[in-house]
């Protein structure tokens, strides 16, 4: 057996974890002289079954997997020919933990066997950190990332929701990695793409997941499911799986039961001996009905109330907070919108088996409840609103006889009329943050995709704001592939000037007094009837020197990353623009040297860090190398202001993307 025979049967990827087993003394030839001439009993004689079975089990790693099977042909052979044996499966599972069909399904089939899919994830565990690698500097052009050019296209749109999870696994790997590492303020350049690239594959990702929810029949739409699709859509960076959701609302109601049962052991609820895991079946479907007559029900909402309102202060009113406005959160401390709170109440009420309604009218969110039990004799049972916001405390509701609906009540409660109704409470939070705004105009395209008012707010957004159109516009022709709709590669207006063709060097005779990545203040003085002074502050990108014969001081025209200035109010919160600036008659620049402005949302596009050391940032290497003679001007200029600057000791912070 030759070492060529060998290669052809290993996988691409194999080269890389493979170690050879090959040796003069430990040859193929060698081993079966050895057990021709012995009577020991070696692997090579076990049953090929048996060699199977022993290579599942959990001490036997991948890479031992591979070894052991470079070692002989009969080897080779058996572990390797059958691609969808139960050896690869386990090996997944062994590497990837158990499998979720609540957070993602692999199929399995004559394509996509158990070998082919370990490779691919693997491949691309790699592969994903390998490219945010070199995001920065491909990417540096453009005023932000069009999501056309995002790279694993064809795997986050794929029809197999597998290869779309194995992408969000590995981004959300290297990007947990980034944010772990204690120099983590060292990586703007990495964990600004490491977030851009999450934020974009978890919109696509659950993006997927939220759209077949939302075309299940209405009894299969769990409505905790639903609120946890939406968090994960809204925070990406909020990395916890349903099973943890579905556990802690299970461990509610079974707090509930426990009391129930110190006050009435003898409870309905408890006719059966198996009762806690009938509570944990029932979180997996709705109710048609209540399970108990009113008056067992009742005492079952009143227990509820007990549970979950026992501490003070659990609606929050906030408008700044996002945490308030996800259901993982909310659950985690117990305090939150009172919408999300509804929505816990159900699910705790549902596991008990009780059937409650989320109820939302024009002014209030409430959970109505009507004994729907099928003993019941009454046509009319009394209705009651369980008011939320009020402590869960239970009161009789006016209905109309016909509709049986509350006074102001939406038309409908589906699933759909809540997500619309939430996303519209949630917009109180664009008054401070824009992001959010645009991802509560995503979800309501994705919700109400012909909407004009949607349409028109869509416009208006993109029009004053530096944002991509949102990466779930789908074309009905081909449901399965984002449209980006008026997706341009729109760079900055003066790029050929800021990213020049041929480098820029000093040493001449209008050297600039900037470099790229000190801070500068410009400072704007009135002319005329206006005597103001207004400051701003930037950062150096790039410079152009001025022809010698220009009458200005300072023959050079800096590339500042800055604010935007817009007359209107929300300016602050649109992307940080390259402006073009230099000194005249009223502007003058100076160079600011206290580190606390971490906060330009595109400054890991060009810099990696900032640099106590030199009083600036340190710029990525595709930006340096344009610029070569830029850092050691900066170390120059650094040691002249070393007894000026007392050395910065605060706390880092991290910048806001």
């Amino acid at each position: 057996m030759t070492t060529n025979a060998l290669k052809r049967q290993r996988e691409p990827d194999d080269e890389i974890v493979v170690v050879p087993a090959y040796s003069p003394t430990n040859s193929a030839d060698t081993m079966t002289t050895s057990s021709a001439n012995t009577a020991t009993t070696t692997i090579l004689d076990l049953p090929t079954e048996l060699i199977e079975y022993i290579c599942c089990c959990d001490s036997l790693k991948l890479i031992d997997i591979f070894n052991l099977a470079v070692s002989h042909s009969k080897l080779n052979n058996c572990l390797f020919h059958e691609r969808n044996s139960c050896l690869w499966k386990s090996k997944f599972i062994q590497k990837y933990g158990l499998l979720d069909n609540e957070e993602y399904e692999v199929v399995i089939d004559e394509q996509n066997t158990w070998k082919d899919e370990i490779m691919l994830r693997m491949s691309l565990d790699k592969a994903v950190p390998a490219e945010i690698i070199q995001m920065p500097c491909k990417y540096m052009k453009f005023k932000n990332v069009p999501y056309h050019l995002y790279p694993f296209s064809q795997y986050l749109n794929s029809k197999n929701e597998g290869h779309r999870y194995y992408i969000l696994s590995a981004i959300a790997a290297y990007y947990k990695q980034l944010q772990s590492n204690e120099c983590r303020n060292e990586n703007y350049d990495l964990l600004y793409m490491a977030h851009q690239f999450l934020i974009y594959s978890c919109q696509v990702y659950f993006g997927y997941k939220l759209s077949n929810f939302l075309s299940l029949p209405p009894a299969e739409q769990i409505v905790e499911r639903g609120f946890y699709l939406l968090g994960r859509w809204w925070c990406p960076t909020v990395n916890i799986p349903y099973r943890d959701i579905n556990k802690s609302l299970n461990n509610i109601a079974i707090d509930v039961c426990n009391r129930i049962r110190s006050t009435n052991p003898v409870h309905p609820l408890f006719e059966h001996e198996n009762c806690l895991k009938q509570v944990v079946e029932r979180g997996k479907f709705n109710l048609d009905h209540d399970l108990f007559d009113e008056t067992s029900t009742m005492f079952i909402l009143d227990n509820i109330r007990q549970i979950i309102f026992s501490e003070d202060q659990l609606i929050c009113y906030c408008n700044h907070d996002l945490n308030c406005f996800l259901l993982q959160q909310v659950i985690d401390r117990r305090k939150g919108s009172v919408f999300l709170l509804c929505v816990i109440f159900e699910s705790v009420a549902r596991r008990l088996g009780v059937k409650v309604r989320l109820t939302a009218t024009s002014v209030h969110n409430f959970v109505s409840w009507s004994s729907s039990w099928p003993g019941n004799k009454r046509k009319n049972p009394t209705c009651y609103l369980v008011d939320i916001a009020g402590g869960g405390v239970m009161r009789k509701a006016t209905v109309c006889p016909v509709s049986r609906k509350l006074p102001e009540q939406y038309i409908g409660n589906s699933i759909l009329d809540l997500f619309w109704t939430f996303s519209k409470t949630v917009e109180q939070l664009t008054i401070e943050n824009m992001a959010t705004y645009k991802y509560v105009l995503d979800f309501q395209k994705l919700l109400k995709p012909d909407d004009s008012e949607v349409e028109f707010k869509c416009q208006k957004f993109h029009q004053y704001y530096d944002y991509c159109r949102c990466p779930l516009l789908r074309n009905p022709s081909n449901p399965y592939a984002p449209n980006h709709v008026d997706e341009k590669n729109i760079m900055y207006t003066d790029w050929e000037e800021i990213f020049p063709l041929v480098p820029k060097t000093r040493g001449e005779i209008h050297d600039p007094k900037y470099s790229i990545g000190m801070m500068i203040d410009t400072i704007t003085m009135g002319n005329g009837s206006c005597s103001s002074i207004v400051t701003k502050r930037g950062v150096v990108v790039g410079w152009t020197r001025v022809p010698s014969n220009n009458p200005l001081p300072n023959p050079t025209v800096y590339h500042v990353l800055i604010r935007p200035d817009h007359y209107f109010s929300t300016a602050k919160y649109q992307n940080p623009v390259i402006k073009a600036i230099w000194e005249g008659r009223y502007e003058k620049l100076q160079r600011q040297l206290k580190p606390y402005d971490y906060s330009f949302k595109n400054i890991g596009k060009f810099f990696t860090h900032y640099s106590h050391e030199l009083c600036a940032f340190v710029p990525i290497n595709d930006l340096a190398q344009l610029y070569p003679d830029d850092l050691s001007y900066t170390i120059s200029k650094s040691k002249n202001i070393d007894c000026k600057v007392k050395q910065f000791t605060g706390p880092h912070v991290v910048p806001k993307y």
